[in-house]
């Protein structure tokens, strides 16, 4: 996250994340909010939210005029965020044009987690959510949950749309959409020589008989090496081994120099230290479209489970963030 300290509407802000994306306006003093604020932020961040946090609005002479003020000149209406403390100038700033400067508000209060009737009278027509602060094991993630969902429902993010005969890249965003783990897939060329690439559209395919499968795009340089192979090997791998994908995601005279491997029954190449490696039998190889699909029967396999998996989502690594 990059932050900048423009003033608008005569207060000092900072933002993060791209503004392109649904702004969400925090006012007061951060910590107020959230007692990892950052970490909140970053939250927002992640969910395609771009973050302006209103500095010294406490200090201003006058908070609900200078409200008005910096969101009039905010480009569209934002989701506000704000501590029960400040609540006396940001209910005033949004009495009766409320919905017109802001999609919806969200009060984060240490008490019992009520609007009181004076600023329901205030608020008649704009979404309001209450955030008590909580006090279990991990009290930034449920609060930052329960913002999320507040958010999604009330100023959800506008769709993007693909039809039949539109632009590829809609269409390649929208399977972005779905989080993958990253493997490596290994094979030996007609030399004995190893061959691996990254791939992440493999998918398990039945137990009985145990199938595993891959999908190679048939513009890959390697796409006849793995069609003649009657072995390969899928390598799964852990957080830790995000530069050995991109190694083998690279055009590289020998993607194997500097990676360690052995090999098993078959020769294909087994990456050391992965989270699971499955060596097979070539199966079938199904064509489809500009793919091939290339099942495998398994043979061996073996994994780690105390690891976390290295995941792929909108063309980027991620790391798990449990609840």
């Amino acid at each position: 996250m990059t932050a900048s300290p423009p003033r608008i509407g005569g207060l000092d802000v900072e933002s993060w994340g791209d503004p392109e994306d649904p702004i969400v306006l925090l006012i007061g003093a951060p910590e107020r909010l959230s007692g990892d604020w950052r970490r909140s932020v970053r939250a927002l961040v992640e969910a395609g939210r771009h973050v302006v946090l209103a500095a010294g609005f406490d200090d201003a002479e006058d908070g609900s005029t200078a409200l008005r003020r910096l969101l009039t000149e905010i480009p569209s209406r934002p989701a506000i965020v704000c501590s029960d403390v400040v609540l006396h100038a940001v209910a005033p700033a949004l009495a009766v044009t409320g919905p017109a400067l802001a999609s919806c508000l969200v009060i984060v209060a240490e008490g019992q987690g009520t609007v009181s009737p004076e600023v329901e009278k205030l608020l008649p027509d704009l979404p309001v959510q209450v955030i008590t602060k909580d006090s279990g094991p991990d009290p930034v993630e449920a609060d930052n949950a329960a913002l999320l969902g507040f958010l999604e429902r009330q100023a959800p993010r506008e769709a993007m749309l693909y039809q039949a005969g539109s632009d590829p890249r809609t269409l390649r965003d929208a399977l972005g959409c779905f989080a993958t783990g990253v493997t490596v897939v290994t094979t030996l060329d007609e030399a004995g020589q190893p061959v691996g690439l990254t791939a992440n559209s493999f998918s398990s395919v039945s137990l009985d008989p145990p199938l595993i499968l891959f999908c190679l795009a048939r513009s890959s340089t390697n796409v006849e090496r793995f069609r003649q192979a009657q072995h390969f090997a899928i390598n799964v791998l852990h957080i830790g081994q995000q530069p050995t994908s991109g190694v083998f995601a690279r055009s590289h005279a020998d993607r194997f120099q500097d990676v360690a491997w052995e090999t098993w029954d078959t020769g294909a190449p087994i990456l050391s230290g992965a989270l699971a490696s499955f060596e097979c039998d070539a199966e079938q190889i199904v064509e489809a479209g500009d793919h091939l699909v290339i099942i495998g029967r398994v043979t061996r396999a073996r994994f780690e489970p105390r690891r976390d998996p290295l995941l792929y989502f909108r063309g980027k690594y991620r790391r798990l963030h449990f609840s």
